[in-house]
């Protein structure tokens, strides 16, 4: 019987109300009590932006820059994006919920306590990010890219994903057996995670490859 892995600790988000209607965000800019919604951010340079306790809603964020952001106690539903970037950004109790990306930037990251919900996601690229406590549920995912990086109570709950690198990261209670997994490369970076047996049974060839372990039946 498979380990049960840690479960992921939820977002603790506790949003003031009434939430102050903004009508667009920042770089460098420093947000607390807010809520942005039905607003085209798309392209805008926030780097650096800081928000905290705030909803975004209803949002296009595509090609939007929030390298180097702070994002605490925030909420995301329906965040749209062909390309958003999070690129060395600290994400600390925020949920995604509804979102559509095609291409997440966001390696060298660091997260605590995330939670993403029934969202579609194309490329996610976590290279070398901090992670824990990351829960995916109902979720998408073509591509999960979390080559080098450091991955401690990470879930993923009725989700599929289509690819999964793993090269070089540091795995810790990764569940992985509430997902419909399709091609898994670096399978020797796999310590640390938890499979069900049938996913066992598909990465079986190539364990034994990286093992180098001869299958032969017969004569």
């Amino acid at each position: 019987m498979a380990r049960r892995a840690h479960a992921p600790r939820t977002p603790d988000i506790d949003l003031p109300e009434p939430l102050e209607p903004i009508s667009a965000l920042a770089a460098d800019g420093d947000r607390d009590g807010v809520v942005l919604a039905g607003a085209d951010q798309s392209n805008r340079d926030l780097t650096g932006l800081r928000l905290t306790a705030s909803r975004l809603a209803d949002c296009d964020l595509h090609g939007a820059r929030l390298a180097g952001a702070l994002l605490a106690e925030c909420e995301l539903d329906r965040v749209e994006a062909s390309a958003l970037d999070l690129v060395g950004a600290r994400l600390r109790d925020v949920t995604f919920s509804r979102c559509r990306i095609g291409e997440l930037r966001a390696h060298d990251v660091e997260m605590v306590r995330v939670a993403v919900r029934g969202s579609r996601l194309g490329y996610v690229n976590l290279r070398d990010a901090a992670v824990t406590d990351l829960r995916f549920e109902q979720c998408a995912i073509a591509d999960l890219d979390v080559g080098a990086a450091s991955l401690e109570r990470v879930a993923f709950d009725d989700c599929s994903i289509e690819r999964l690198h793993t090269a070089h990261a540091e795995l810790r209670d990764v569940d992985l057996s509430g997902a419909s997994t399709g091609v898994i490369g670096d399978v020797g970076h796999l310590r640390g995670t938890v499979i069900t047996s049938a996913q066992l049974v598909t990465l079986a060839p190539l364990l034994a490859e990286h093992l180098g372990i001869t299958v032969r039946d017969g004569g």
